[in-house]
């Protein structure tokens, strides 16, 4: 059994999941000392599954989306004093050992953030939004759930904010502060549920408008850089 990173929390959001909610928390634990699972207004016992599982639960009644979810369980990791948050699915795609590769140079101090790069994309938009990541960001997939944050990105760009971009924000600020970053290519597994977001169509438009306020972000930084 591996042992835990000291010091990793792993953040969860999750939206009825009960099926597989229980075995990615257990997994979780193998890698991360903490899990946090940010329930965000399942009706079908997620958060009970995953508090049974050993999981720290954030509890939201309604749903309040991924993005605050995410941001949220992030939030949360570092006030409890996390060196460093690892975000995954709940519905079981992401393996435990990508999970250990993508924290290890997180934890090690050699970079400020880590995101996974996946064999396989869900949708065809996340291709082509990859197409104008790669020059920018230095991924394809901007949009891997997979992803690891040190406490110091934390401290000197956060709180993250409700609405998250998708997770694709803190690449705005990489770029701004010019931090240490690596990407790191994964395998995921095929889904054990829905798409949280949605039909194809509805899925598509919340990222490309994702990436389009990310974007809108970075030009912000950029902007602000020279006027200073």
């Amino acid at each position: 059994m591996s042992t835990p990173f000291t010091g990793l929390t792993a953040v969860i959001p999750a939206l009825n999941e009960c099926v597989t909610i229980g075995e990615v928390v257990s997994r979780a634990a193998t890698v991360a000392d903490r899990v946090i699972v940010v329930d965000d207004g399942s009706r079908d016992g997620t958060g009970e599954v995953a508090h049974a599982a050993g999981a720290h639960v954030i509890r939201h009644d309604a749903p309040r989306g991924y993005d605050c979810a995410i941001a949220e369980g992030l939030n949360a990791a570092f006030h409890l004093g996390a060196v460093a948050a690892v975000t995954l699915d709940a519905d079981g795609q992401h393996r435990i050992e990508d999970v250990s590769r993508i924290a290890e140079p997180v934890m090690r101090g050699d970079v400020q953030f880590c995101g996974g790069v996946r064999d396989v994309y869900n949708r065809p938009i996340e291709a082509l939004l990859g197409l104008i990541a790669g020059p920018l960001y230095g991924t394809r997939d901007p949009f891997c759930g997979l992803k690891c944050y040190h406490r110091q990105l934390f401290e000197q760009c956060g709180p993250f904010p409700t609405a998250m971009h998708v997770g694709t924000l803190p690449f705005a600020w990489i770029r701004r502060h010019r931090l240490p970053f690596r990407f790191l290519p994964i395998h995921v597994q095929r889904r054990a549920d829905q798409p949280r977001f949605g039909s194809m169509v509805r899925a598509s438009l919340k990222l490309a408008g994702a990436f389009l306020r990310t974007l809108r972000a970075d030009l912000f930084y950029a902007s602000s850089s020279r006027s200073a």
